[in-house]
């Protein structure tokens, strides 16, 4: 593997960074569409099959995150350029920060409401332990939290999505070539 390929240069991040950023798009997207869809359809089989699906994408989405976590602690991103107002760094750091917390809790507050539901948690139809016993309240709460969770997700993905489109078309900087392949 070439250098170039395995760290972020100077102004793109790695092909490694590209790859779990892409990837993770893809999967939260799937996972609204889903968890959309899921709580429209009536109890039964179709229904059972949706939260299962959506279960697994987000435990997949917890992985990836930490595997984000992971290869960013040793792979640095590329620093912003100077010409970037203080304002918009700290701005653009807080979104990443916040993009981090809320892909790690949002998957654990889904696993938590799905321990204390009756309904089994598996990953991809490998069974996962319950962390609590069937308990409706409990149940409820980390639903409530999950929900929230996921409101605050789609906020912060608005912020992020409106400053690249800012700079793609606005600002005249190349900065959202960073996380482009090509």
């Amino acid at each position: 593997m070439k250098q170039a390929h395995a760290s972020a240069s100077a102004d793109k991040y790695s092909r490694v960074s590209m790859g779990l950023h892409w990837l993770t798009v893809v999967l939260v997207a799937a996972l609204y569409a889903i968890g959309w869809y899921m709580v429209e359809l009536p109890k039964g089989p179709a229904r059972g099959e949706a939260f299962a699906l959506h279960k697994s994408i987000g435990l997949t989405v917890l992985l990836v995150t930490v595997c984000r976590l992971g290869w960013r602690a040793c792979v640095p991103p590329p620093p912003l350029p100077t010409t970037i107002a203080r304002w918009q760094r700290l701005l653009a750091t807080s979104v990443h920060h916040l993009f981090y917390v809320l892909l790690v809790l949002q998957p654990l507050m889904g696993y938590l409401s799905s321990s204390f539901s009756p309904y089994p948690t598996s990953y991809f139809g490998m069974p996962l332990p319950d962390w609590g016993e069937h308990n409706p309240t409990v149940n409820e709460f980390f639903t409530e939290l999950h929900v929230a969770g996921s409101v605050g997700l789609l906020l912060v993905i608005a912020l992020h999505v409106l400053g690249a489109l800012s700079h793609a078309f606005t600002a005249g900087d190349r900065l959202v070539r960073r996380m482009l392949p090509w």
